[in-house]
């Protein structure tokens, strides 16, 4: 399963009428192997409450600390870049962690179709009508069904 390239391309300020109430998002870009591109918006509290779920079942890289109330563009730029470094991290799982879909917004990162994949194919090297020697049975079920099926009388 390829990994996905997830970088924060960038982070913005969303002023509300309540001061207390403005926060910082964070722009995260996701870019699959089929092509497929997408950017989700997420809060601090958002990526801590992921770091949270999946250190239950992954290793996780080191998450940034918070720095409670200071919002300088210097701070907001080192905590932006240290939660692109964990989110890379953790999308080099694999397979792929479901709660990091969850957060991505792509509920089918897991399916083969999203990433370029498919299912294995199976096959016969040769014939098996011409290499088919009646002498000897068949141990596999299915091929005994499938010689059956395409080959009765």
């Amino acid at each position: 399963m390829a990994t996905p390239r997830v970088w924060i391309g960038g982070w913005r300020h969303v002023e509300h009428l309540d001061p207390t109430k403005s926060h910082t998002v964070y722009q995260v870009e996701i870019a699959t192997a089929s092509g497929r591109y997408t950017r989700v918006e997420r809060r601090y509290s958002a990526f801590l409450a992921l770091h949270k779920e999946c250190r239950k079942f992954y290793t996780t890289p080191p998450f940034p600390p918070k720095r409670i109330r200071n919002t300088t563009a210097r701070v907001l730029e080192s905590r932006r870049a240290g939660l692109e470094h964990y989110i890379q991290g953790l999308a080099k799982n694999q397979p792929t962690p479901p709660q990091l879909a969850t957060f991505l917004q792509l509920p089918s990162l897991g399916e083969r179709e999203t990433l370029g994949e498919h299912a294995p194919i199976l096959g016969y090297k040769n014939d098996p009508y011409l290499d088919y020697d009646p002498t000897l049975k068949p141990d596999d079920m299915i091929t005994q069904a499938t010689l059956w099926a395409f080959y009765r009388n």
